[in-house]
């Protein structure tokens, strides 16, 4: 096969997101989805939150037919990405969206102020359904994908705990992370690789390797990364963060006050709540309340269990990892460095012109 083959007009070209859903979807990383989701599918996760076969499923993974020419139910069509033939769909549905419906079904809004929302209103009205593969030639080698560690052993993370970031670790974090330590559980760190990180996801593992050397917390920790377009989908993309680590086998996963949401788009605890409604998965939920800091001693504490007894006015601080972000572009080492480990803003100060090099 000439993976370098011409791409022909009628076949189909996949963005970055697509071909990460392709891979996953290859991987059985999407189950119950087998395939990019056909009209019937499509419908009964918008309206109902399951597929067409009762499982609950809270995203509809689409696959976008960029060009205007014609396609042909039952064919099959070869996937491109980066000009390489990188697998095929048969095509078994071929359809529009009601973009309003899917919008707000899946984002809680119609408004293009939410970047996804603006991308759904930007992409043509035209997608195909059916089953799909990814040739083994393009599957992901990264060492620390978290499916080539599962692929060996299927039972490599049954007991683990996984917390899932595409931040650095700060006060915030670690105060979670000494929660899972405390339950007597394995804590797995999980890096979240997309287009859209804020942060190199190198730096972000090398930053979690530093600590398994330094603090004793993190010394029997694992480390891997997964890909996933972030979609800032709140709870429903929380639900579809759950079913991934389920088919991987861990053993519970950790969701905080506004796990994948994007500004004020979803209620405050509104992606821990999704689970109460949604229960099918064997996957436990550790949640956790909103990580807090106090202004004048600087202790960190969750959201209605205050641990200090400064007595001031203000409301206490929330730990913010875009705001650290951007307190280390803007060099305000004093702010940022409150909120972080001193061996994380070592590591950050030691990579500082990495972290401002990145654009994500």
């Amino acid at each position: 096969m000439n993976s370098k083959a011409k791409i022909e007009s009628n076949e189909i070209i996949l963005t970055t997101s697509e071909f990460i859903n392709s891979i996953n979807i290859t991987c059985g990383l999407y189950k119950p989805l087998n395939g990019f989701c056909k009209f019937n599918n499509y419908k009964s996760i918008i309206r109902r939150k399951k597929t067409n076969f009762e499982k609950n499923w809270t995203i509809p993974i689409l696959l976008n037919l960029k060009n205007k020419k014609n396609y042909t139910l039952g064919s099959r069509y070869y996937l491109f990405y980066k000009k390489n033939k990188v697998g095929f769909i048969n095509a078994e549905s071929i359809f529009k969206i009601d973009k309003q419906k899917y919008c707000k079904s899946v984002f809680n809004t119609n408004s293009l102020k939410h970047p996804s929302v603006k991308e759904i209103h930007t992409n043509s009205n035209s997608f195909i359904g059916g089953k799909i593969k990814i040739f083994e030639k393009y599957l992901i080698k990264d060492k620390y994908f978290a499916y080539n560690y599962f692929k060996k052993n299927k039972f490599y993370f049954s007991n683990s705990v996984v917390f899932s970031t595409r931040n650095i670790c700060h006060l915030g974090h670690q105060l979670m992370h000494e929660k899972v330590t405390k339950m007597k559980k394995n804590l797995t760190v999980c890096i979240i690789q997309s287009e859209k990180n804020k942060f190199d996801p190198k730096l972000i593992i090398n930053s979690y390797k530093h600590l398994r050397k330094k603090k004793k917390l993190y010394k029997e920790i694992k480390i891997i990364k997964i890909f996933l377009p972030s979609l800032m989908a709140g709870p429903n993309e929380a639900y579809m963060q759950a079913a991934y680590f389920d088919n991987l086998n861990f053993n519970s996963f950790i969701i905080g006050r506004d796990h994948a949401g994007y500004k004020n788009f979803f209620n405050k605890y509104e992606s821990q709540n999704i689970f109460k409604k949604l229960n099918r998965l064997r996957i436990k939920i550790t949640k956790t309340r909103e990580p807090l800091m106090c202004h004048k001693c600087l202790s960190v504490f969750f959201e209605n269990k205050k641990n200090c007894k400064c007595i001031i006015k203000k409301l206490p601080h929330t730990i913010n990892g875009n705001l650290i972000k951007k307190y280390l572009l803007t060099n305000k080492k004093k702010a940022v460095k409150k909120f972080l480990d001193p061996e994380i803003y070592e590591f950050c100060m030691k990579n500082l012109a990495a972290i401002k090099k990145f654009k994500g």
